[in-house]
């Protein structure tokens, strides 16, 4: 079971946040139909998300993460909850040719371990198994061998913006330059810059031979108001040199991610709860959706097509609505105005 949890260090130096999301990240991947370099680069912000959400623990607490950027994938976005649920999508799926072309120019487009347009909400690519995909399957080999950079695909500039309800009267939004591309890092560089609260953040994909998920973790060490920063700063260290996808070449439970964070050293145990991917969208929030079009073009479509397929952002899933229907949307909202 994927799961969160939290820890202090004994001698209350240290807030850690340890996430376990295997199977949530596969889960994503699978509706989205990702690839290599786009599982690792999603994956991790569904991760970050899950760390990110634990400010309080309130159920009702959520982060919103929104990079754009100015590599392929043009960014992504991730909605994480309190009570555990995470759903998040990127902007742009790669072609069979530009994987081909960042094997070309890294070596390994999703690193040493890795592996149509539909409606009126968003689109996928898909590729096959020949041609520029089998390069890139070629060069899937090594689990754990060192960290995946996702940066080619991501990109080096854009903005990271992180937006939190804390369940008051007002959000927080904070918002900073993107720094490295590799999505963990820049998030890092958020915390520090924006909030404020001397941080380290962590987290890796690691992918089998097939391109598949087949362990996703990640890692928030804080220190308190005034703390000293030199063991958050000996742990960046340790996580630079690649050492937590070393880690994570065999199956890590929470509290030896924890442990390894502390270098063996005492922790308090705050508990854990679960995680899992989930989306609040549905046959409702479709209509919703088409609603904007209003009336007339409503009308319209119900004409041009037996029926209209939405599909969601976030999570792929895809709702149908037929002529009948439309029609009815529309009658409806033509009563509403008069």
């Amino acid at each position: 079971m994927d799961e969160l949890r939290r820890a202090i260090k004994t001698d209350f130096s240290l807030r850690v946040v340890a996430a376990v999301t295997t199977r949530l990240v596969a889960e994503a991947s699978e509706r989205h139909g990702l690839r290599g370099v786009e599982v690792v680069a999603l994956g991790r912000a569904l991760t970050a998300g899950c760390l990110l959400t634990t400010l309080t623990k309130h159920a009702s607490e959520r982060v919103r993460v929104e990079l754009r950027s100015s590599g392929p994938l043009r960014g992504l976005l991730v909605d994480a909850r309190g009570d555990g649920s995470v759903r998040g999508c990127l902007q742009r799926h790669l072609s069979s040719d530009e994987h081909a072309q960042l094997v070309a120019r890294t070596g390994s487009a999703s690193g040493p371990a890795g592996g149509s347009a539909s409606g009126s909400a968003s689109g996928s690519a898909s590729g096959s198994a020949s041609g520029p995909a089998a390069a890139l399957a070629g060069s899937l080999a090594g689990v754990g061998a060192g960290r995946v950079a996702v940066a080619p695909a991501v990109g080096q500039h854009g903005t990271v913006t992180v937006t939190r309800d804390l369940g008051l009267d007002q959000r927080y939004q904070g918002s900073v330059e993107v720094a490295s591309g590799e999505v963990d890092v820049d998030l890092e560089h958020y915390l520090n810059a924006s909030e404020q609260l001397p941080s380290v953040l962590a987290c890796e994909v690691i992918l089998d031979r097939e391109g598949k998920v087949l362990r996703a973790a990640g890692l928030l060490c804080q220190t308190f108001p005034d703390g000293d920063t030199a063991e958050l700063e000996q742990l960046r260290g340790v996580l630079a040199a690649g050492n937590l996808a070393d880690l994570l070449r065999h199956d890590r439970s929470c509290r030896e991610i924890i442990g390894f964070s502390l270098g063996g050293e005492a922790f308090d145990d705050m508990g854990a709860s679960p995680l899992y991917f989930r989306c609040g969208c549905g046959p409702e929030r479709a209509r919703q959706i088409v609603s904007t079009l209003g009336a007339a073009d409503i009308e319209a479509l119900a004409d041009e097509q037996p029926q209209t397929e939405v599909r969601c952002e976030y999570c792929g899933a895809v709702y149908a609505l037929d002529s009948a229907a439309l029609r009815a949307l529309a009658a409806e909202i033509r009563r509403g105005r008069s």
